[in-house]
């Protein structure tokens, strides 16, 4: 498994140039600029890798009480790309 932490270090190690501290506050700001678009309902595609996007849903009504309103959720989708689906599987 890899934190972001191990990003991190991974990042800094491959441009030296660079602190460990600049390159947490870039991942930082890389995933927070992630989560407020999602958030915002808009569709994040990360070319090579893939695309994150929301999903609504509607509660099952069972019958029970029909003029109840119906409750909706959202989730937090994620699409892997081709090139990203080929490399996990070994092609």
């Amino acid at each position: 498994m890899s934190l972001k932490s191990d990003l991190i270090q991974r990042v800094s190690r491959r441009n030296p140039s660079l602190g460990e501290a600049v390159v947490s506050q870039i991942v930082g700001i890389f995933f927070s600029s992630i989560v407020s678009c999602i958030s915002s309902g808009h569709r994040v595609e990360l070319r090579g890798f893939g695309a994150f996007s929301t999903r609504h849903y509607v509660l099952k009504d069972h019958g029970l009480n029909s003029r109840l309103p119906k409750a909706t959720y959202k989730r937090v989708y994620f699409r892997p790309s081709e090139k990203l689906v080929k490399a996990v599987d070994g092609r």
